[in-house]
């Protein structure tokens, strides 16, 4: 008999190992949870989720019909579901099996055999992340209320100061890799937890912008922001990507001292030069008198075109380093002159004579 509790968090088990469903079911009932239901079957609990979405879903590694990630990125494909916390509850104590259930979204990591506390702690805190915009939640419904109300203008001010901070969902995934790199995984669940729904905040008060100002009959400020918000969830996606790369990268060398970098080459080739520099510069934090990352650097902006910033990486690459050769071939070309080690004010005036075409170098 399932034990309901009057506004109790309802959480959805899913195992196909016996025991562990009574250990489980057990955990759940000394906490104030409501077990929903319980399935052996991924697809299965997939179904019933559909129609019956609850707060909070455990997921053992042992699934009858698929392993525990690919349940996790069915999930993820569905809007609605996709919001549901998962907190995988395993024996799997392998780092890569870690890493692994990261890539997929989890919300939390609970290791078999557990405490009564560990199991409280982890999913407390997986619960918490979906409250964790809770204020900013209650603003975009104000503001909803606002432009029902023909309120365009208000609604309009209210919608601005959500997205006035909308570089922290950048912020909380750069966090969580490096929480990933020092392998403290329950601090970068919950960094890359807290960027999603950032993310997914700003993309709606776009989307109540763009209404706002249809209703004012602007529509360049209406596609403005509809683009916007069709860009925002297109950075979610972008995040997601990096990610799973820098995971992937964690994986093949587990020993590696600065990931960054590797990453930050990753991106480059892939054409992300913005998430290049971001890695770049978070290379930079761990190794700073790293010749080789500044010239990376200096190559990622040039190729934004921003020669003043690639300039200024590439004479702190040569100061570092001035037999670096491939640092003097580049500053070669761009500047049209050998390195000498002169200041940095005096080479960028010889940057804007420097000759057409020099991307072409960068292609390596």
């Amino acid at each position: 008999m399932m034990r309901l509790r009057e506004n109790a968090p309802k959480v959805v088990l899913v195992t196909s190992r016996k025991e562990h469903e009574e250990q489980d079911r057990a955990a759940i009932s000394r906490q104030r949870l409501t077990l929903g239901a319980s399935f052996a079957s991924g697809l299965e609990a997939f179904g019933y989720l559909c129609s019956n979405p609850c707060d909070i879903i455990l997921c053992d590694n042992n699934i009858g019909d698929m392993d525990s990630r690919s349940f996790l990125r069915l999930l993820k494909k569905n809007a609605t579901l996709k919001q549901i916390p998962v907190v995988m509850v395993t024996a799997e104590n392998d780092r890569n099996a870690v890493l692994d259930a990261i890539a997929a979204g989890c919300a939390g990591y609970i290791l078999r055999p557990y405490s009564v506390d560990t199991f409280e702690r982890h999913v407390g805190t997986a619960l918490k992340l979906t409250t964790f915009t809770e204020i900013e939640e209650q603003q975009i419904s104000d503001a909803k209320q606002l432009l029902a109300m023909g309120r365009y203008d208000d609604a309009i001010e209210e919608f601005e100061e959500i997205i006035a901070l909308h570089d922290e969902a950048q912020q909380y995934y750069d966090m969580g890799c490096r929480y990933l790199l020092r392998q403290k995984f329950g601090k970068a669940i919950v960094s890359f937890n807290k960027a999603i729904k950032i993310n997914e905040l700003f993309a709606e008060a776009y989307q109540g912008l763009a209404e706002a100002f249809r209703g004012k009959g602007d529509m360049d400020g209406y596609e403005r922001y509809l683009k916007k918000a069709a860009d925002t969830y297109a950075q979610f996606d972008r995040l997601e990507e990096v990610k799973e790369l820098f995971i992937e990268i964690l994986k093949v060398d587990s020993t590696a001292i600065n990931p960054f970098n590797t990453l930050g080459v990753r991106l480059r080739r892939n054409g992300d030069l913005q998430g290049a520099v971001r890695a770049y510069q978070q290379a930079l934090e761990i190794s700073p008198g790293d010749e080789n990352i500044y010239f990376n650097l200096s190559k990622a902006y040039y190729l934004l075109e921003e020669r003043d910033k690639g300039m200024e990486a590439l004479v702190t690459a040569l100061r570092i380093n001035g037999g670096f050769d491939e640092a003097r071939d580049l500053y070669g070309r761009m500047v049209g002159q050998p390195w000498t080690g002169d200041g940095f004010d005096e080479l960028v005036d010889n940057v804007g004579r420097s000759r057409e075409g020099s991307d072409s170098i960068m292609d390596v």
